[in-house]
């Protein structure tokens, strides 16, 4: 279970950092436009938004990778082994006993056999 979390927060940390870099790159691709005496205030704000959103989006996306990382960490096998069998619908109990039975069965075929 915890190489499955450990994976997911990396793939999850590694697109929030993408975004964070996009973020950081943006007013880049309009520095002809922003570099012109008649650019206004609107264009330079809404440029600088946008990068500032990719930025948060960014930030909230590795965040949720490091909470992932902490779940990860506090799930341990026993628990994602019984998180599994509660999410596939099969329990120990279940198979343990069909053994028994299935064992029980097999015995008492033998003793009728060896009569």
């Amino acid at each position: 279970m915890r190489p499955f979390f450990l994976s997911l927060s990396t793939l999850t940390c590694i697109l929030g950092l993408i975004f964070i870099m996009r973020g950081c790159f943006h007013p880049a691709k309009y520095q002809k436009e922003l570099s012109k005496k008649t650019t206004t205030a609107v264009r330079v704000t809404q440029v600088y938004t946008e990068a500032n959103h990719f930025v948060i989006v960014g930030i909230g996306i590795v965040s949720l990778g490091i909470l992932i990382t902490f779940i990860g960490t506090l799930i341990g096998t026993d628990e994602g082994k019984t998180l599994y069998s509660r999410l596939t619908g099969k329990t120990e109990k279940s198979l343990k006993v069909t053994d028994k039975i299935e064992t029980q069965q097999c015995e008492e075929n033998r003793i009728e056999s060896d009569s």
